[in-house]
């Protein structure tokens, strides 16, 4: 079963549809930070399939192989982050993204006007802005923190049971921080994911 889940994820027609969602969720964040001041330090890349591991009723997998690629995109700015969250927000609307019915810039800049606190000293969540694109059925996530926050690099999953393909392009946060970002503040990220590929169980 593995080497057949294995063989399938590197066939022809799969890594025909990972690079299509490739570029697909490419094209999408590019909407989302191109009319902003934005620039791109780095971006990272996660495609991984993963095999069904049950067909029982209990614990049951949905699909017999599913496929799901990510990109996530960096991008370092000096001290005007509520500016270029406005400028960002602004360009994804003029882009046609649509914001998540829980997403709203408003909620970001009441977050900053009140420090991050509640009327009682109380830490407010950090909001963030999300996304739909037409045609794309995943949002699109904007995020940010300080340089200087503790930053974890993604881990490249193992090869191991029941994940069967494996194609990563991970970035080093670390060396983002003491190179490109050295002379900035804040550390935005666009990103999102898809499924591109599911086999369902033989009936």
């Amino acid at each position: 079963m593995r080497d057949e889940a294995t063989r399938e994820a590197q066939s022809a027609a799969v890594r025909q549809a990972s690079t299509s969602k490739a570029e697909q969720i490419s094209t999408v964040l590019s909407a989302a930070a191109r009319p902003s001041p934005l620039k791109p330090v780095a971006a990272e890349t996660l495609d991984k399939c993963h095999a069904g591991a049950t067909n029982g009723l209990f614990g049951h997998d949905e699909y017999r192989l599913t496929c799901r690629l990510s990109e996530t995109r960096y991008f370092g700015i000096g001290d005007n982050l509520l500016d270029v969250l406005r400028e960002v927000d602004k360009g994804a609307k003029a882009s046609g993204l649509m914001p998540v019915t829980t997403s709203a810039i408003e909620d970001v800049e009441r977050y900053y006007a009140a420090n991050g606190r509640t009327e009682d000293g109380l830490l407010l969540p950090l909001p963030g802005l999300s996304y739909f694109a037409p045609g794309h059925d995943s949002p699109i996530w904007v995020g940010w923190s300080q340089v200087s926050d503790p930053l974890d690099s993604q881990s490249v999953p193992d090869l191991t049971w029941p994940t069967v393909f494996v194609e990563a392009q991970p970035v080093d946060l670390d060396a983002l921080r003491v190179g490109p970002l050295q002379r900035h503040q804040y550390l935005v990220t666009i990103s999102s994911g898809s499924r591109y590929y599911e086999v369902p169980w033989s009936s």
